[in-house]
C-alpha cells in the first residue's frame, strides 16, 4: 500500500460567504500544483468542493458564520482523500432523492444534479455527524 503524503496540513477554514469560493480555488489550485497532480482532478475537486460550500452557504444555514466549513486534502495512493466539513443543519447528502434525468428540463425540480455529479466523480463518499459539524469524505481517482 502507497504510503500517504499529507497536501494540506492545516485545514483550509472558509467563512460563510461565497465570495470564499475564489479563495477556494486559489489554495485548491496551489494544492495540486504542490503535489503535482494534472488539471482533471483540480477540475474535479473544484467542483465537487465548490458544491458542497455553496450548498451549505445556501441551504445548510452556514451564511455568515466565521469558519462555516473546513476542508483538508491528503493523497493516498492512486486517490485524493477529501475531508469536509461544515458547521451547518444536519444534513446527509446519501439521503438526497436522485435527481429525476429522464424528464423534460422544463419538467424537472431545481436541485439535486451536483449531489449526483460528486456522487459520480468519487468511488467513496461517506457522511458523519460530528458534535455540531457535517463531516463528508470521499475518495477521487487521480
Amino acid at each position: 500500500m502507497a504510503q500517504s503524503a499529507i497536501l494540506t496540513e492545516p485545514a483550509i477554514n472558509l467563512n460563510g460567504d461565497l465570495k470564499e469560493l475564489e479563495r477556494l480555488a486559489g489554495w485548491l489550485g496551489q494544492c495540486c500544483r504542490e503535489a503535482a497532480l494534472e488539471g482533471d482532478i483540480e477540475f474535479r475537486l473544484n467542483l465537487a468542493l465548490e458544491e458542497l460550500f455553496t450548498n451549505s452557504v445556501r441551504h445548510g444555514g452556514c451564511k455568515g458564520m466565521k469558519d462555516a466549513a473546513s476542508i483538508r486534502l491528503q493523497a493516498d495512493g492512486p486517490d485524493v482523500l477529501v475531508e469536509y466539513s461544515d458547521r451547518g443543519q444536519p444534513f446527509d447528502p446519501a439521503d438526497a432523492p436522485p435527481p429525476d434525468l429522464d424528464s423534460p428540463l422544463a419538467e424537472r425540480r431545481s436541485g439535486g444534479l451536483g449531489l449526483h455529479f460528486i456522487r459520480q466523480m468519487t468511488h467513496h463518499f461517506e457522511y458523519h455527524r460530528v458534535g455540531e459539524r457535517n463531516q463528508i469524505t470521499m475518495r477521487l481517482s487521480i
